[in-house]
């Protein structure tokens, strides 16, 4: 399993996931768009680390992430 973790966005303490573009199940792309975040000032889109199948997300559209959790699971 490589987990997708939300990267360090800066001066931000948390993002709220706006929008996951892949469903679990889905085959995924290393570099390919998987869910948009939202700071305070901006969006940010994070990608798949890897090639493989997402085979979880752990947090829903309108949930809280901060730095380093993670957001999903590929395989």
């Amino acid at each position: 399993m490589q987990p997708v973790r939300l990267p360090d966005l800066g001066e931000t303490d948390k993002v709220i996931i706006v929008e996951w573009f892949k469903s679990e199940g889905d085959t995924v792309r290393s570099g390919e768009d998987l869910v948009e975040v939202e700071t305070a000032k901006t969006t940010f889109i994070v990608e798949s680390p890897a090639d493989g199948r997402l085979v979880r997300i752990h947090l829903q559209e309108g949930e809280a992430a901060k730095q380093n959790d993670i957001l999903a699971e590929v395989e």
